[in-house]
């Protein structure tokens, strides 16, 4: 095996298991001293990647747990329509990370500050709504 072939499947170990990560590195930095920046900089930048994907998973995990319940109880296609001139599509695209013409869409930051702006006046609304008999 190669000195890149090697190297590819060092950066797959990363995601996997510690042990054979840590001896996988120790075997190719000791075959190839000369190569060793090479090495380093490889497993730094995917583990760099590797958070950023972890960073993402976890924001976007966050926005569907965080609407949880209130998902249940209240129309997230009326919130589409209503703040964000969208499709109840739309809005399930963002709410689940799904993938669109091979891009994940996720909310951006001024969507989520629309998202709180619509749940806030809808609370406002539920909260001042009493039935008079």
């Amino acid at each position: 095996m190669n000195f890149e072939n090697e190297l590819l499947e060092l950066k797959k170990s990363v995601r996997k298991n510690t042990e054979t990560f840590s001896e996988m590195f120790n075997r190719i930095s000791e075959k190839y001293p000369d190569k060793k920046e090479v090495i380093v900089d490889t497993v730094e930048k995917e583990l760099k990647e590797s958070g950023e994907r972890i960073d993402a998973f976890i924001e976007e995990s966050t926005v569907k747990m965080q609407l949880g319940k209130v998902s249940q109880i209240i129309s997230l296609s009326y919130i589409s329509r209503r703040y964000f001139n969208r499709t109840r599509t739309w809005m399930y695209q963002k709410v689940n990370g799904c993938y669109v013409n091979g891009k994940q869409v996720k909310f951006t930051h001024e969507e989520i500050s629309t998202l709180n702006s619509a749940l806030q006046d809808i609370s406002k609304e539920i909260g001042s709504t009493v039935i008079r008999f």
